[in-house]
C-alpha cells in the first residue's frame, strides 16, 4: 500500500473516530463553559460518595434572553431574568434518582429542556430545587437540562445527588444569592461611573 493510500486511510479512521465521538455523546457538556454564560458563570464540578454513586454536574447561569436564545423551545420557559441551568452526568456504578440545588433565596418557574438522555419525572421546590428521576439516570446517561428562573445573582453554593438510599454532596454549584440583579438603568449609571473614574485615573496620571 502507498505512502497517499495509508495517508488516506489514516485520516478517514480518525474522522470516523471523532463523527462516533460527538453522535454518541452530542450534548455532553454543553452548558459547561458555555459562551453566553452570564457573568462567565459556567463550569463543571464532579461527585463521588466512595460507594458508586459519582460523576458530574455542568452548570451555567443566563439572561433569559440568551437562555432562549440558546434553548428556546426545547421545554423551558423561563420566569425570572436569570436562568440557573444544571445537567447531572452519571460515571459510577450507581445511577441517580434525584437531584436537589440548595435554595436559600427566591427562585420560580423550575423545569427542564432537552439537552440529555433522562428527563425528571417531577421538578418542584421545597423550598430547594428537587428533580426526581424514574427511571433513574444509569451509568454513562446525562440528565436532561435542569433549570429555574430567580431575580438573584449567584453565589456558589451546594447541592445534593440521590440514588435512592446514598447521597454524595456537591460542592460549588451556583445558586442564588442575597443580592438582586441590577436593572438596566443601575447598570448603566455603574458603567458611566466606571467609565467617569477610568478617565479621571488617566487624567491624574498625566
Amino acid at each position: 500500500m502507498t505512502g497517499t493510500a495509508l495517508k488516506g486511510l489514516y485520516q478517514f479512521g480518525v474522522a470516523l473516530i471523532v463523527t462516533i465521538a460527538f453522535s454518541t455523546t452530542s450534548w455532553a457538556g454543553l452548558l459547561n463553559g458555555h459562551a453566553s454564560a452570564f457573568g462567565g458563570v459556567t463550569g463543571s464540578v464532579p461527585f463521588n460518595n466512595g460507594l458508586g454513586l459519582s460523576g458530574t454536574i455542568d452548570y451555567a447561569v443566563f439572561s433569559s434572553a440568551d437562555f432562549n436564545t440558546n434553548f428556546g423551545g426545547l421545554g423551558y420557559a423561563p420566569g425570572g431574568p436569570l436562568v440557573y441551568t444544571y445537567q447531572v452526568n452519571v460515571l459510577g456504578n450507581l445511577g441517580v434518582s434525584a437531584e436537589v440545588v440548595g435554595i436559600t433565596n427566591p427562585a420560580n418557574t423550575i423545569g427542564t429542556f432537552d439537552i440529555g438522555d433522562v428527563d425528571a419525572t417531577s421538578a418542584s421546590f421545597s423550598p430547594n430545587a428537587r428533580w426526581l428521576f424514574s427511571p433513574e439516570i444509569p451509568t454513562a446517561m446525562s440528565s436532561w437540562g435542569l433549570a429555574f428562573s430567580s431575580p438573584k445573582l449567584p453565589i456558589f453554593g451546594g447541592a445534593l445527588t440521590v440514588d435512592g438510599g446514598t447521597t454524595a454532596f456537591v460542592v460549588g454549584v451556583p445558586t442564588p444569592g442575597p443580592i438582586n440583579i441590577p436593572e438596566p438603568t443601575t447598570l448603566f449609571m455603574m458603567g458611566v461611573a466606571s467609565f467617569a473614574i477610568c478617565c479621571g485615573t488617566r487624567r491624574f496620571r498625566h
